[in-house]
């Protein structure tokens, strides 16, 4: 089988979307089939090689297509920079030597053209983007949907009467043992010359509203002073305004660290007494169709987890796993926080079970599922 992975992002690249499909191609491959991922040449503030940034073996091949990209001067040329993509790939889709591939993607336009070409295509959705006519055509002309969720496949089938045998429910992975850390907690904050004398709460990823940073953040106020909040991660405009915001909210409690390397994180995570996950319940990206790949860096670490009460998150784990807390709700937040660092006991049952959970949402198990999906569905 030739698997040819489409995506618009940058690579190298500290977002998830980037590290999920270095590591899907990576995984990919190794169960045995011949592996392209084809992408943009974009600009990037991130330099280096891909496969060393990303810390993914150098088993696939990586080519970049000319593409107009003028999205530092507005969001508004994403569109340009997307349709361009779309048709460089196409047109060397169309031209190259037909071999069988199978496309995937979770780009919609360069998908869609490619089916005007062959019948081998496969939808990777992360987002449930439309209802229209457009979106309509597009979902039927595709041989299959890999989803993360029961949600997005129930919509799938409801809202354009496609066969449940051609879409697979399969959620994101983790490599587990990188987060599965012996490192104490004291140890961590040595080597992150953090203070040791404090409860330590902690979020990493992006700062993007839907991901419910502003609750956490305001959440400060309703917490002790020893109660410290760190967020790992974020642009550099996002860490600004909200390091801002805190200096005129006078919260000395929250601390933003920025982009941290990689190799990093599994450190952070260990020096934390809680980890929140503090999602919007009030966009349907966040509610709905999310698969958090923070959540299974999370539940890997050994250290309580604190989630918003979503669909998405229960997609993964229940009340045996993690403290739940009412989205958006500021109060129910600190108070979640707070039981998660003080009943100990109860924390120690829940982390165990989620350590247990997250070993069968490895990238080896997943890469297994959806190219035996793929054999079935769409033929090897």
């Amino acid at each position: 089988m030739k698997l040819i992975y489409i995506s618009p992002l940058r690579y190298p690249s500290t977002k998830a979307g980037s590290i999920f499909s270095m590591r899907s191609c990576e995984s990919f491959e190794n169960e045995g089939v011949e592996v392209e991922l084809w992408a943009p040449r974009r600009f990037n503030p991130e330099k280096g090689d891909p496969f060393y940034f990303h810390e993914t073996k150098r088993v696939f091949k990586i080519k970049k297509f000319f593409t107009i990209d003028l999205i530092l001067f507005g969001r508004v040329f994403y569109i340009l920079m997307a349709t361009t993509f779309a048709v460089s790939v196409f047109l060397y889709a169309l031209f190259r030597k037909k071999d069988g591939a199978i496309y995937y993607s979770h780009e919609e336009f360069a998908l869609y053209l490619l089916t005007l070409i062959t019948s081998r295509t496969v939808y990777e959705m992360h987002d449930f983007v439309g209802r229209g006519w457009l979106y309509r055509s597009f979902v039927r002309r595709i041989s299959a949907v890999v989803t993360t969720n029961d949600w997005k496949k129930d919509e799938l089938a409801k809202r354009f009467d496609i066969a449940p045998e051609r879409i697979l429910v399969i959620p994101n992975a983790v490599d587990a043992e990188v987060f599965y850390s012996t490192v104490s907690q004291a140890e961590a904050r040595k080597s992150l010359d953090l203070p040791q004398g404090i409860t330590l709460v902690l979020y990493t990823g992006s700062l993007y509203s839907w991901k419910g940073v502003e609750t956490l953040f305001a959440a400060a106020h309703e917490l002790s002073s020893n109660t410290q909040i760190y967020f790992v991660g974020g642009g550099e405009e996002d860490v600004l305004r909200y390091r801002n915001l805190a200096e005129s909210d006078r919260l000395a409690n929250v601390h933003f660290a920025g982009n941290r390397p990689r190799a990093e994180v599994p450190l952070w995570l260990r020096s934390a007494d809680c980890l929140v996950l503090p999602n919007t319940a009030k966009e349907d990206i966040s509610k709905f169709y999310t698969s958090p790949m923070k959540l299974f860096e999370y539940m890997a670490s050994g250290v309580p987890i604190v989630a918003s009460d979503l669909p998405s998150v229960r997609q993964v784990v229940d009340d045996s796993m993690v403290w739940f807390f009412a989205p958006d709700d500021t109060g129910s937040l600190a108070g979640a926080i707070r039981r998660a660092v003080d009943e100990k006991d109860e924390s120690a049952k829940k982390v165990s079970l989620a350590r247990s959970a997250v070993m069968q949402y490895s990238w080896e198990r997943r890469a297994k599922n959806v190219l035996g999906f793929l054999r079935r569905v769409v033929g090897a």
